[in-house]
């Protein structure tokens, strides 16, 4: 290879123009990771400030930093002012997404308090933790690395027992002077989201009580339909008082199981087109006479059941106004298990006001009868 000899000169302009980049390079790099810095110590100066005072002033002795973390969450959620954007802990998140999923991994007990605060087992027959060789009244005392006192609060208990169907959870129980380890692998268990029965006085009128709405309710409402009318159901009533809602998904699960065809509901999240709902195949159910219960605690997916039923007047609706909530959350996990809701989106039924006003008021008492004797009443009218 040639070796090329630059004139004395052009090195040194070539020196000195490395230089001056070096500099330049330096002096942005500096710049840009100062701005960086500040801009980090802005976003997050009071809180660390003030939990520098705290630290340094408080005579008290300050909670974990997990639940400090937890506290500047929920106060920052607080601040947006919407009732239904906030924190949940990661306990109550573990079960509240069981609820949704309608079902969970677990070992198969009941669990009861006795006179003394202590935890009692109650195995379900053929459960897992029968099968383990868990007794009756066995007092609870660790599950994994949670020890359990009296103080244990059924929360963070059934959180700890619940996890992935197939993975081991490790318990020890107290069974008179011994101390008891068992290993015993998760199962699934389902979580029912309908009850239902025929009304005693009314035979051929058959009762769907739905508690919540999940991703199983429609599933079990179709079930529990067939059993009552192979009992010898020919009406339905459709409680849904109480209901706080769910999925939306799930709630236009099961509006399609009632119609024939038609829009059910528009939902739209934040600046994205509005997503229509239809029904485009008969339901199973759309010829099935029925009416719905409903009152003021029936909120967000249980309303739009009651709302698409009653704009296709498909169902006539007994009782009192619904609460009125028609926003969707997102739910987004967070890596401590916790979770956060934001409001995030909102439906609406064209033609339809919520809160929902009732074709039949009904004042509410405590017992619920009233209203069911007015459905009983329609029915038998029809």
């Amino acid at each position: 290879m040639n070796k090329v000899n630059l004139p004395e000169n052009v090195r040194q302009w070539l020196f000195m123009g490395l230089q001056v980049m070096i500099v330049l390079l330096a002096m942005a790099i500096g710049y840009f990771g100062h701005r960086y810095i500040l801009q980090a110590q802005e976003d997050l100066g009071i809180l660390k400030q003030a939990r520098s005072i705290v630290e340094e002033n408080a005579i008290f002795e300050l909670p974990s930093d997990e639940k400090l973390q937890h506290g500047m969450v929920r106060g920052m959620l607080e601040s947006l002012n919407d009732p239904y954007t906030f924190f949940v802990e990661p306990a109550v998140h573990e079960i509240q997404t069981d609820e949704l999923a309608g079902s969970f991994g677990g070992i198969g007990v009941r669990l009861e308090r006795d006179t003394e605060l202590n935890w009692r087992l109650y195995p379900f027959s053929g459960s897992p933790a029968l099968q383990a060789g868990v007794q009756d009244g066995d007092i609870l005392i660790e599950v994994d690395d949670l020890t359990i006192t009296t103080s244990t609060d059924d929360i963070n208990l059934l959180a700890a027992l619940r996890g992935p169907i197939g993975e081991q959870v490790q318990i020890s129980v107290r069974r008179g002077s011994q101390t008891l380890n068992f290993s015993i692998d998760r199962q699934d268990f389902p979580l029912p989201t309908v009850s239902w029965n025929l009304l005693p006085e009314a035979a051929d009128i058959g009762l769907i009580k739905v508690n919540r709405i999940a991703e199983t309710t429609a599933d079990e409402m179709r079930d529990a339909i067939k059993d009552l009318q192979d009992r010898g159901a020919e009406y339905l009533v459709l409680d849904l008082r109480d209901n706080g809602g769910g999925l939306v998904e799930a709630g236009v699960e099961i509006v399609k199981l009632f119609l024939m065809d038609g829009e059910v509901l528009y939902q739209q999240f934040n600046d994205q087109k509005v997503e229509i709902f239809k029904v485009s195949n008969e339901g199973e159910f759309s010829k099935l006479p029925m009416v719905l219960l409903v009152n003021g605690n029936t909120a967000s997916s249980a309303e739009i059941v009651a709302g698409a039923l009653k704009k296709h007047e498909r169902a006539l609706i007994i009782g009192t106004s619904t609460y009125g909530k028609t926003s969707i959350q997102y739910i987004f996990d967070l890596q401590d298990g916790a979770s956060i809701h934001v409001t995030s989106g909102r439906w609406w039924i064209p033609g339809v006001s919520f809160p929902l006003a009732p074709d039949y008021p009904v004042t509410e008492d405590p017992s619920g009868i009233a209203a069911m004797q007015k459905a009983v009443e329609i029915l038998r009218d029809e």
